[in-house]
């Protein structure tokens, strides 16, 4: 016999089932998966910017196909101005709008464009890169002067000739802002759309890194980017794998308001980011095969070989001058127990170069009382620090960056004591607290 609360709940339920409301919440919770290619497209209608992950990792054959297949639709060039990659060194711009116009540029002129940038792990030496960018030139040979893709290097211009010294190369730590920077100045400002070509962990919403290029863009142009994660099959937790299933790949689907949206990050294999999956990319991609391939790997030339080892040993050699070594104790200018060693590294280095003088940069945590003042009184202990043991004082110019550019968002111990440090680059015109663009 129903009671009294039942009699009425069941009127209700039918109520609701008749206008509707209950099929559209069961429907809602669902995927709703389509054409990959359609996706990215359709996004375009309601963003001007679209942040598509570099694969599940970079080097990806996957990738490679997608992006293919992609910029070969003859929808894209009619929808999309620029294609904005990681893997080219900004310096090469005008060589690169040479190069997808279809105008004569040698290889050995070209390989800059992916071999000086940043990273010096190789990676962007394996042939699919250099393949992506042929593709647009390929692309853009068939079409009119106002449909051409234009191809906008993300990476900071540095120039590998001039780096000799770990006090010389910062520029690998603004690569986001400078990502930020060229999609402002070379889409935003000129009212195009544009295709972000990235590694996830730079357009993950809860990525554990702050200052990451998606927050860069959702604070200077709020609801313009419309973030597109890729799956690799063997991350994915196996009773959600079981639950992806469209008829065909590559597929999309948005996941705002379904199951999958309100799935943990780390269960699809999101290991940098945080929270539920939702709140970290707008869509995600099934690409073709089952699991992620990797690409050829990248045959490199001698000379090259011998030049990547020089940088790899330069950007070991820069951990003590902007690894977050030189750390603080909380609400104190005394340096942690774990500093002695980096601060010695940085002494003998500038030992060695007589000529180098250094911006001593040091910062707060945001739970740190009188964060700003603290940060300058941690410059000048470093400063005092180098001094002492015989590095002219003219060389060595402290500044407080409070809690400025913070490398972890301090939620736990670790994490805030990695923001209380010091850094320390070759004295420039450039060189601040903040980066140069």
């Amino acid at each position: 016999m129903p009671n009294k609360a039942t009699r009425y709940i069941i009127p209700l339920a039918a109520g609701l089932i008749a206008a509707g409301l209950e099929t559209h919440v069961a429907r809602g919770d669902e995927l709703t998966w389509q054409p990959a290619i359609d996706l990215i497209l359709t996004a375009f209608e309601t963003h001007p910017l679209v942040a598509l992950s570099d694969g599940a990792g970079h080097g990806q054959t996957e990738t490679r196909d997608f992006f293919h297949a992609l910029i070969r639709d003859s929808r894209f060039s009619s929808t999309v101005n620029s294609v904005v990659i990681e893997f080219g060194n900004a310096r090469y711009q005008s060589m690169i709008d040479r190069y997808v116009a279809g105008n004569p540029v040698t290889r050995d002129e070209l390989r800059h464009v992916w071999e000086d940038t940043t990273q010096v792990s190789g990676v962007w030496s394996s042939p699919m890169y250099e393949q992506m960018l042929a593709d647009v030139r390929s692309v853009n040979a068939r079409l009119p002067p106002a449909h051409r893709i234009r191809v906008v290097l993300g990476d900071p211009p540095i120039d590998w000739t001039t780096v000799a010294s770990p006090a010389d190369e910062d520029m690998n730590d603004w690569r986001d802002a400078h990502l930020a920077h060229v999609v402002a100045l070379e889409v935003m400002r000129r009212r195009g759309k544009a295709l972000i070509l990235i590694g996830g962990a730079h357009i993950s919403r809860n990525v554990v890194f702050p200052n990451s290029l998606i927050h860069l863009l959702d604070s200077r142009f709020p609801d313009q980017t419309w973030v597109v994660g890729v799956l690799d099959s063997n991350r994915v937790d196996p009773d959600i794998k079981s639950r992806l299933q469209p008829e065909s790949r590559p597929a999309g689907a948005p996941i705002r308001h379904t199951w999958l949206g309100r799935t943990d990050v780390r269960q699809i294999g999101f290991t940098l980011s945080r929270g539920v999956v939702e709140d970290d990319v707008d869509a995600l991609l099934l690409l073709p095969s089952a699991s992620a391939r990797l690409a050829q790997s990248p045959s490199l030339d001698s000379a090259y070989k011998i030049e990547l080892a020089r940088r790899q040993a330069l950007g070991y050699a820069t951990l003590p001058f902007r690894g977050a070594k030189i750390r603080f104790e909380e609400g104190r200018t005394a340096f942690a127990s774990d500093a002695d060693e980096p601060l010695h590294a940085v002494l003998r280095e500038m030992m060695r170069d007589r000529r180098l003088s250094v911006l001593v940069k040091a910062f707060s945590d945001r739970n740190e009382d009188d964060a700003a003042a603290l940060s300058t009184r941690r410059a000048e202990r470093v400063g005092d620090w180098l001094a002492s043991r015989g590095i002219t004082r003219s060389r060595l110019v402290p500044k407080g960056c409070g809690t400025q550019r913070p490398l972890t968002f301090g939620k736990t111990a670790a994490d805030r004591a990695m923001n209380r440090r010091a850094e320390l680059v070759r004295l420039t015109a450039q060189a601040g607290c903040t980066p140069p663009w």
